[in-house]
């Protein structure tokens, strides 16, 4: 599959995120995996199967609320701080 601009800018966005710190190269493929889930659920051809790994593997990211608690994971603002 080739990734088109959206991919590609979803792939940087995603390793700009604050939980990016916490992944090192061993969940690329699990990053490369979301994005080809969110494409097939975006262009409305992701099975339910899909929908569900997607969401998996946001969590194994650390890409929700839940999934950051169960991680023990906090993001907080610097400037806050």
């Amino acid at each position: 599959m080739e990734w088109t601009r959206a991919d590609v800018a979803r792939w940087e966005e995603l390793w700009r995120s604050p939980q990016a710190v916490m992944w090192d190269d061993t969940v690329r493929g699990t990053v490369a995996l979301l994005l080809v889930y969110e494409s097939a659920i975006l262009a409305g051809s992701a099975s339910a199967w899909m929908a569900q790994e997607a969401r998996y593997a946001g969590e194994a990211l650390g890409l929700t609320p839940k999934a950051l608690a169960a991680l023990g994971w906090r993001i907080v603002d610097e400037a806050q701080e």
